[in-house]
């Protein structure tokens, strides 16, 4: 998922890894709280082509609280988290967050390595 968010670009500036370090502790209860994904329901093959039904979208969060083998203690505590998470906060913060990444990869990274000069 962080491909999708920092793209490919060769990233060697060490001191981003702290930049970095937190665009992770932001994006993933950004995602498992507030980002709904499919999951496939059925595929089934149609020749050379495959057909798949989808489940209705939903956060990991929700399937989490439905799920029968989690413990309701483990419930409560997602409960907490989640009512503590404001979604536009959080995606302004992984926004200027991965601005800062860029930036300071061009002011100090290796421009050899980021298909600048050759």
């Amino acid at each position: 998922m962080i491909r999708k968010y920092l793209g490919y670009t060769r990233i060697d500036c060490k001191d981003v890894v702290v930049v970095m370090n937190e665009l992770y502790d932001v994006l993933g209860p950004y995602l498992n709280h507030f980002v709904p994904s499919r999951r496939t329901k059925e595929k089934v093959r149609l020749g050379s082509k495959y057909k798949r039904t989808y489940e209705k979208a939903q956060t990991a969060y929700q399937r989490a609280l439905l799920h029968p083998a989690i413990r309701e203690d483990v419930k409560t505590r997602l409960r907490k988290e989640h009512a503590t998470l404001n979604p536009l906060l959080m995606k302004k913060e992984i926004d200027r967050l991965i601005a800062k990444i860029f930036a300071m990869q061009k002011r100090y990274g290796n421009l050899e390595h980021s298909g600048k000069i050759r």
